[in-house]
């Protein structure tokens, strides 16, 4: 049985949405999400385009083939989902995951979606410590490992980090039957990577 790491996809130009100036980090603000239940403000589309100066934030979202990914990049690297893409996801999970779906409001090309961002609810013991790779003399993961034994109920977990950011993590990884339900629906903006696994 195959595991993926699952991301958004990260070429450009492309449309991703930002958190207003001033936002709190990611970690100050999951206690506010998680008591709300809801994100505290509204993101706005940009387009990014990758220069030889850096990358360029624009207003302008004309050009892009697709401002309305179903995985979408965000200042934030948090995982926001389509409704589409949050409904698959929410169908093929065994149950154990523990998650709860905060909805998120994205504004551009003069209107308003809805997305939502999955947020574990307890912190899940996936990985297989003597094959996971740390920096050295730290639980700092580099590459993680995770241990089949402990993944084998799962179709979609996270890996550890410090703090609160398991609960809210672009860290996210799925099983092959969550994989093929996703590429089935041909869900945009998304990037599977296998993973190790013992």
């Amino acid at each position: 049985m195959n595991y993926y790491f699952f991301n958004c996809i990260d070429n450009t130009p492309i449309a991703s949405a930002y958190a207003p100036e001033g936002t709190l980090l990611p970690n100050d603000l999951i206690p506010i999400i998680e008591k709300r239940k809801e994100v505290p403000f509204e993101f706005m589309l940009v387009k990014l385009t990758l220069t030889k100066d850096g990358l360029v934030r624009s207003s302008d979202l004309s050009g892009l083939k697709d401002i309305w990914l179903d995985y979408l990049p965000n200042s934030l690297a948090w995982p926001i989902f389509s409704e589409k893409l949050k409904n698959i996801v929410a169908e093929n999970l065994n149950s154990n995951e523990c998650i709860d779906w905060i909805p998120a409001k994205v504004n551009g090309a003069e209107e308003q979606r809805r997305y939502f961002i999955p947020s574990f609810t307890r912190m899940l013991d996936v990985l297989d410590s003597q094959k996971t790779i740390y920096i050295r003399g730290t639980d700092r993961i580099i590459r993680p490992c995770f241990s089949f034994e402990k993944i084998k109920n799962y179709n979609f977990f996270h890996k550890p980090a410090h703090f609160n950011l398991w609960k809210i993590t672009s860290g996210l990884y799925v099983s092959e039957k969550m994989k093929k339900a996703i590429q089935k629906e041909k869900i945009t903006g998304v990037t599977f990577e296998k993973t190790m696994v013992s």
